[in-house]
């Protein structure tokens, strides 16, 4: 099973909210975050196979349809719950293929700078081919190399704006990652293996929340087309920041996670007054 933390709520809930990291990361990106929002829900973190305190085997595939039942075995522990399922970046590409394949066992889902894959086929290989240069590197080269590269991409300049404090505790939480695991992270669940997930997205009847950045602009277009695909879906685009909108604005994030689950609980009971017992 996935490794993870809860974090009880402050006061009865049966609100549990269940959070993915993204790559080269692990479930303590979101520490800022329990204080605030473990007031009126219970919080779950997890540890994605290969980072941070996971010990998944090295021996077993980390696909997507392995890690969807690995995730499922922490879902279904709060059975009696209603879950909201929340992936960041690498994280939500996890959630959202969980979310396709089991979508009854969740009440909501919060995609923040997501993507439902490659649809160019092309592109997909040439991703395919990127990963497994990256995790070639992982394995030859001291992780600091790569960490210094990684932050050098374009994806997380935004975060330069950040206190010299806040750049350190994210420098050392990738520092004190497993390049090896961090290198077969990359070819069994990176962005080119993923499956195209955009052909399901209109069969997805779950509430969703997109989230955002203004600055990431390849991401603003991606989370635009899949609002126009998902039924149910809402969108936040948050100024002034890039790719890791928890990590950059922290009290925005909190904010739009605390509206989209109020609404979802509203919405449940005025559907109870109209005599639907289903949802929160």
């Amino acid at each position: 099973m996935l490794h993870y933390k809860i974090h009880d709520a402050k006061q009865p809930s049966d609100i549990v909210l269940i959070l993915l990291h993204g790559f080269i990361s692990d479930s303590s990106t979101f520490d800022h975050h329990i204080k605030q929002l473990s007031e009126t829900m219970k919080m779950v973190t997890i540890d994605l196979p290969g980072h941070g305190q996971d010990d998944s085997s090295m021996d077993q595939s980390w696909d997507f349809e392995w890690m969807g039942h690995q995730l499922h075995n922490v879902v279904q522990r709060f059975a009696d719950k209603h879950v909201i399922l929340h992936g960041y970046s690498m994280g939500a590409r996890v959630a959202l293929y969980y979310a396709i394949h089991h979508e009854t066992r969740l009440s909501g889902l919060i995609l923040e700078s997501g993507s439902p894959g490659i649809q160019d086929e092309v592109m997909r290989t040439e991703r395919i081919q990127v990963d497994l240069a990256r995790a070639r590197v992982l394995e030859l080269a001291p992780l600091e190399t790569f960490v210094n590269d990684w932050e050098r991409l374009p994806l997380f300049q935004s975060q330069r704006f950040l206190s010299d404090v806040e750049q350190q505790r994210i420098r050392n939480m990738r520092l004190r990652q497993s390049p090896s695991r961090l290198a077969k992270a990359l070819r069994d669940y990176g962005t080119g293996v993923m499956p195209n997930l955009w052909n399901d997205l209109a069969n997805l009847q779950l509430p969703v929340q997109l989230i955002v950045g203004e600055w990431d602009e390849k991401f603003v277009e991606i989370a635009h087309n899949m609002k126009d695909d998902l039924p149910h879906a809402k969108l936040e685009v948050v100024p002034q920041v890039g790719h890791t909108v928890h990590v950059e604005d922290v009290a925005k994030f909190d904010t739009i996670t605390l509206a989209f689950i109020k609404g979802l609980i509203e919405e449940a009971n005025y559907g109870k007054t109209m005599g639907d017992t289903k949802g929160i």
